[in-house]
C-alpha cells in the first residue's frame, strides 16, 4: 500500500523549512492552524492558535479573507506585524484546500507570483501524485484479493491432495495384503482337495472285502499331514486378516481410543511385508517394554506406512536392492522415542534439508506426488505435537528421529 504521507511530508517539509515565504495554514474561521519557521521568526512568537486578523495590521479595514480565498488571482497587499519593529507590506495570496486555507506572503510581489505560479504546479503534481495513488492502491487490493483466493484454493486443494495421497496409501496398502493373504489361502485350498481325495479312497477301501492296513494308514497320514497344513496356513491368514483390520479401520477412522505402540507398529510391518521382494528387505522392531497410549493409532500406523513406503522406493529401488529396516521406541520421561533407520542408498544432505516440503519428489518422472513425507511430518508436528527430523548421507541409509509428549488423560481409564 503507498502511503499518502510521503507526499505531504515532501511539501509540507519544503514550505515549514526551507521556503523564504509566509505561510499560513489557516481555518474559514481565521485561525491559525499552523505557521512555517520562517513566519514564525521574523514574528518572534508562536503563532498557532491565534487570529489571523490579530496578525495582519489591516490600515484600510477593507480586509475579508473569504472574498480572498473566493478571488485567488489577486495578491492582496497586507501589513503584518514583525516582532517588536513596524510593521511590513506583504503581498498575499489565499489558495482553498480542503477543509482549510492556505496564506502565502512575499514582500516581493513579482516573486510572489513566481511562487504563487510554483505553488499551483507543485498542487497539481501533488492532484496527480493523488491519482497516481489511489490508482496504484485500487491496483493492489485488488491483486491482493486474488492472491488470497488463490492461496484458498490452493490451501483447498493441498489439502485435497493430502486425502488422496492417504486413501491411496491405504488402497496400496489393500492391493498388499490381498497379495500377502493368496499364499497361505492358496496352500490351505490344495490341502483341503488332498484331504477330500484321501477321504474318498478311504471311502472305495471300506467297501472292498479286504482293506490293506498299510494303504489305510499311509492315507490317514496324508489327511493328518494336510489337516495341519490347513490349519496352520488358516491360522496365518487369520493373523494377517486381524493386522489388515486394525491397521486399516486405525486409517480410515478417527476414534480416540487406548492402544498398544508396539503392536500398531508389528500390525504395519505384516501388512507392509510385501513392499520387500523376495524378503531382500529384513524389518527389524525393537522395543523394551509394551508401551500404551491413548490417541489415534492410525496417525501412528500412517507414520510408518509412508516411511516404510519411502525406504522401499527410495531406499532399496523399490525393493530390487537388499538391507534392513530397523524401528526402535523407547519411553525417555513424558516422552516417546521411535528411531526409525534403514541401510538404503541414503540421499544427499540438500534432499534431507527438504524431504518434507510438500509436493518435493525425486522420482515425479515415475509417478512421485511429494506428499508422503509431508504427511509424516504433519500429523507428527499438528496431531502428535512433537518433531520429525531426517539425517542421511550418499551411501549410508537415511534415519528418522520421532519424539512426541504422551498424551495426557485426564478422564479415561485404559482397559
Amino acid at each position: 500500500m503507498v502511503k499518502k504521507s510521503s507526499i505531504h511530508d515532501a511539501v509540507n517539509l519544503y514550505f515549514d523549512e526551507k521556503a523564504p515565504v509566509l505561510f499560513f495554514i489557516l481555518s474559514w474561521e481565521g485561525e491559525i492552524l499552523s505557521a512555517n519557521q520562517y513566519t514564525k521568526k521574523l514574528a518572534g512568537r508562536d503563532l498557532n492558535g491565534q487570529r489571523f486578523y490579530d496578525v495582519i495590521v489591516d490600515f484600510s479595514g477593507e480586509f475579508d479573507l473569504i472574498t480572498a480565498v473566493n478571488d485567488p488571482s489577486i495578491e492582496q497587499m497586507i501589513n503584518v506585524g514583525v516582532g517588536n519593529g513596524p510593521p511590513q507590506t506583504f503581498y498575499f495570496t489565499f489558495e482553498q484546500n480542503n477543509d482549510c486555507i492556505l496564506a502565502f506572503g512575499k514582500q516581493d510581489a513579482d516573486e510572489l507570483g513566481t511562487m504563487r505560479k510554483e505553488i499551483l504546479s507543485l498542487n497539481r503534481e501533488q492532484g496527480n501524485l493523488m491519482r497516481q495513488l489511489h490508482k496504484t492502491n485500487a491496483q493492489l487490493n485488488r491483486k491482493e484479493k486474488t492472491l488470497t483466493q488463490t492461496l484458498t484454493e490452493l490451501k483447498l486443494a493441498q489439502s485435497k491432495l493430502v486425502e488422496s495421497e492417504k486413501m491411496a496409501s491405504l488402497g496400496r496398502l489393500v492391493a498388499g495384503f490381498a497379495h500377502e493373504i493368496n499364499t497361505p489361502i492358496g496352500i490351505a485350498l490344495t490341502a483341503s482337495s488332498s484331504i477330500m481325495e484321501s477321504s474318498e479312497y478311504i471311502e472305495e477301501m471300506l467297501m472292498q472285502d479286504e482293506v490293506e492296513e498299510e494303504d489305510l494308514i499311509s492315507t490317514l497320514e496324508t489327511i493328518r499331514d494336510a489337516s495341519k497344513l490347513v490349519l496352520s496356513n488358516l491360522n496365518r491368514s487369520a493373523n494377517l486378516v486381524g493386522s489388515f483390520k486394525r491397521t486399516s479401520i486405525d486409517q480410515s477412522i478417527e476414534n480416540l481410543s487406548f492402544y498398544s505402540l508396539n503392536d500398531t507398529i508389528e500390525d504395519v510391518l505384516i501388512s507392509m511385508r510385501i513392499k520387500s521382494k523376495d524378503e531382500s528387505i529384513k524389518a527389524v522392531f525393537d522395543s523394551h517394554e509394551n508401551i500404551k497410549l491413548y490417541g489415534l493409532p492410525g496417525d501412528i500406523a500412517q507414520v510408518i506406512s509412508n516411511l516404510f513406503e519411502n525406504s522401499v522406493l527410495h531406499g532399496f529401488e523399490n525393493g530390487t536392492l537388499k538391507g534392513e529396516i530397523c524401528i526402535r521406541i523407547r519411553k525417555e520421561e513424558n516422552n516417546i522415542l521411535i528411531h526409525y533407520s534403514d541401510t538404503g542408498k541414503g540421499m544427499s544432505p540438500e534432499v534431507a534439508e527438504q524431504i518434507f516440503e510438500p509436493f518435493y519428489t525425486t522420482l515425479r518422472a515415475r509417478g512421485g506426488t511429494g506428499l508422503g513425507m509431508y504427511i509424516c511430518h504433519n500429523i507428527v508436528t499438528n496431531r502428535l505435537n512433537g518433531t520429525i527430523n531426517c539425517t542421511s548421507t550418499q551411501g549410508n541409509g537415511a534415519k528418522f528421529l520421532i519424539t512426541f509428549p504422551i498424551p495426557k488423560v485426564e478422564s479415561h481409564e485404559a482397559d
